[in-house]
């Protein structure tokens, strides 16, 4: 099908980056998720960088309805918190990739390639790497760098991932780091060598302000962190895709961390509390050849080096345009076989674990139930409800408008708006009255005297 469509779905700011890559090879179309449903037909192709929202996971859902292929584009690392530990009420999926909704999912490495697997994507998950990285390829110095503009100082960039926490309790861990790195810093000015210390801070969600720092934060796309690495000898942040990068650049990395959660993406350097942070600043000043190749170690397994991300992605997308062709063709629904860019084998020691959904979400009623048809008749009903309340909300929506519209014309009338008015602050006074008089008349009696009972009554009581 020579007529067959490229997009990105989302919007400029959010996928531009993504899609840029892609777009100096092919014609790729950015489209929102409304327009991708409009717009999309039977043989196409849809790129999506995230399944985490609804507005993208149900557009996906229908596309694939559609025989539209679907291909999710993962541009970062797997982040234990926000895949486990979201909040008790998150607005978005909390189960997102567990399993992937599209029909294939590009993964950055080897490392993610098995999770995923895990997690039950074996048959959809393709290793591509990071496109946007290509041409950051490590070099085989070791060493930490020198900086290039202030040969003297030691220069450290501390940053915060897009989002430095998923709960209360993770924003404030991540505010106590930074505040306790600041601190420390502040007090021991120069490294062990007598070089000064020099902070960039590149911090988000108003980080700056709770932690008293000055912000070097313009853009999220990457484009400013990477002249930032340019400029800095090592990086501390909280556990981010900027790891990798930083890691490309050859800059020793130490991860900030003190909800001391699980990582997909390790680090030769962890600051889990205030203690680990008198040590660690000093040895990213003068790194160890044997953590830095370490740090390699870790960077090649969690992501492919080279400098072929975009062209495997555009293989991937070419081959899937080609099979989705010769299926409709033949009058088929789309389906696509396992490993189009790797060898039909599959590595046993990535497919021996697998997530058990009944035990990690045991709370969750429907992960325990086996009959599938019964599952998708209670399914398709509670669609059909939200459907039914969706309509009630918005006719209570319309009558509430109309209260609101009458009201405010009583209120503009010459006559009945000063009467309402007056009514209002009559009603007011007398309630403000009733409440004083209330107050005023309590009785004023002395509590209880309360039974003392026996140390021994309450056993974990006892000192």
């Amino acid at each position: 099908m020579s007529d067959q469509s490229i997009f990105f779905v989302g919007t400029p700011s959010e996928v531009g980056h993504h899609a840029a890559p892609l777009q100096k090879r092919r014609k790729v179309r950015i489209v929102d998720s409304e327009e991708i449903l409009q717009t999309a037909k039977p043989g196409d192709l849809a790129v999506f960088t995230t399944e985490h929202f609804d507005r993208f996971r149900n557009a996906c859902v229908e596309l694939k309805q559609r025989n539209v292929a679907t291909l999710y584009l993962i541009d970062g690392i797997l982040e234990w918190r926000n895949a486990w530990e979201n909040r008790k009420h998150e607005p978005a999926c909390p189960w997102t990739m567990r399993p992937v909704l599209s029909h294939k999912v590009a993964s950055i490495g080897e490392s993610q390639a098995r999770v995923l697997t895990q997690w039950g994507n074996g048959a959809k998950v393709e290793v591509v790497g990071v496109p946007r990285f290509d041409g950051l390829k490590p070099t085989e110095n070791l060493a930490s760098n020198t900086n290039p503009i202030s040969p003297a100082a030691f220069r450290v960039l501390v940053m915060t991932a897009k989002w430095p926490g998923f709960t209360e309790k993770q924003v404030e861990n991540a505010a106590r780091a930074l505040t306790d790195l600041k601190d420390w810093i502040a007090a021991n000015p120069t490294t062990t060598c007598g070089r000064p210390i020099e902070t960039v801070w590149r911090l988000t969600q108003g980080m700056h302000d709770r932690v008293g720092v000055q912000n070097r934060l313009d853009d999220l796309t990457g484009a400013e962190l990477a002249d930032v690495l340019k400029e800095v000898d090592a990086v501390i942040t909280t556990p981010s895709t900027a790891m990798l990068e930083a890691m490309l650049h050859d800059l020793p990395v130490a991860v900030l961390e003190y909800n001391n959660s699980p990582q997909y993406v390790g680090a030769a350097w962890q600051i889990t509390s205030a203690e680990h942070i008198p040590h660690v600043v000093p040895q990213l000043s003068d790194p160890a050849a044997e953590k830095m190749l370490f740090q390699r170690s870790i960077l090649e397994e969690a992501l492919i080096c080279d400098d072929n991300a975009t062209r495997r992605l555009e293989i991937l997308i070419d081959r899937m345009l080609e099979i989705a062709a010769k299926k409709l063709a033949a009058g088929e629904n789309l389906s696509f076989p396992e490993a189009i860019l790797t060898p039909a084998d599959v590595d046993d020691s990535a497919n021996s674990v697998r997530l058990a959904h009944k035990t990690a979400y045991s709370q969750v009623s429907e992960f325990q139930e086996d009959n599938i048809v019964e599952l998708q008749a209670q399914l398709a009903h509670s669609r059909r409800e939200i459907k039914h309340l969706h309509g009630e909300l918005a006719q209570l929506q319309s009558e509430l408008d109309e209260a609101h519209r009458i009201f405010d014309q009583i209120n503009q009338h010459p006559i009945a708006g000063p009467v309402v008015k007056a009514r209002q602050k009559l009603m007011d006074w007398i309630e403000r009255f009733k409440t004083r008089r209330n107050r005023n008349s309590e009785p004023h009696t002395l509590p209880a005297p309360t039974k003392i009972e026996s140390a021994s009554a309450d056993p974990i009581n006892q000192n």
